[in-house]
């Protein structure tokens, strides 16, 4: 296994003969990330991995090099699409680290793309020490499952966080951070005005050539009923033709297998 530099962006990929219920596991369980965070260079404490999963929340964990020496990381989660994406940042060093999880016939395919690499960090030393860490995580998953991955609490996160990272995701105008909460097949139904099927047309409506820069949204209240998350709020824009506007908005979310798979808008300008 070995992983591939180019720039300040490092990336590796690995196939793996297991479910991706069980890789998304392995990256959210401090037992699992304990045993194979390390690779080849260092150990990781158990006892030291802290996990947070939620956005903003934060994972941290302790190393162990061969001398001795020790070091705390700390990570901020971004993105949390179970089991399909986990983005996190290291804000010591500003890198970002995307893995997703792609489920083939014979079990799963892992890519891990780390972004915005610190210059002392574009080695050949960091991508072997990135592809030592895959190879341990297979090696770890060649074991029978433990019972803090089969039960762990904090796999899934809730359908009202994942509505949160939404609205964070459209503030920002981050396009893979909103895409990462929706199915496929995803339908947004704006009423009144037009109805989106599928990722590729969503993407396209995120920033609408008739507005620019990105929505202020104030959520005011959140219902959750079974597969649908309801949410009302008001927000603030610019129209390429009118300038600032506000309105108020009724967003109802409908949830399928932990993703967005249909999104029910309602807009009323206010004065």
């Amino acid at each position: 296994m070995t992983a591939e530099l180019r720039g300040d962006e490092l990336i590796a990929e690995r196939q793996l003969p297991v479910p991706p219920e069980r890789v998304w596991a392995a990256f959210v369980s401090p037992a699992s990330i304990a045993a194979f965070w390390g690779g080849s260079h260092a150990t990781v404490d158990p006892e030291s991995v802290t996990v947070d999963l939620r956005p903003g929340g934060e994972f941290a964990l302790d190393t162990q090099a061969p001398d001795g020496a020790t070091r705390r990381l700390r990570f901020v989660y971004v993105t949390i699409a179970p089991p399909r994406e986990l983005v996190f940042d290291e804000p010591v060093t500003g890198l970002r680290t995307t893995v997703q999880i792609r489920p083939v016939a014979d079990g799963t395919v892992l890519t891990v793309h780390q972004r915005r690499l610190p210059p002392e960090l574009r080695t050949a030393q960091a991508a072997n020490g990135l592809a030592s860490i895959l190879d341990a995580l297979a090696a770890h998953l060649r074991r029978p499952p433990s019972h803090t991955e089969t039960e762990n609490p904090m796999t899934q996160p809730s359908q009202r966080d994942l509505v949160a990272e939404y609205f964070a995701g459209f503030r920002a105008s981050d396009h893979p951070r909103i895409l990462a909460t929706l199915t496929d097949d995803v339908e947004w139904v704006i009423h009144g005005h037009r109805t989106t099927r599928g990722k590729v047309a969503f993407d396209s409506e995120i920033e609408n050539p008739a507005f620019t820069g990105s929505p202020e949204l104030d959520v005011h209240r959140v219902l959750v009923d079974g597969p649908v998350v309801v949410t009302t709020g008001e927000g603030r824009g610019v129209s390429v033709d009118h300038g600032p506007f506000r309105f108020a908005f009724n967003d109802l979310f409908t949830f399928r297998n932990g993703l967005i798979a249909r999104v029910d808008s309602y807009v009323v300008p206010l004065t």
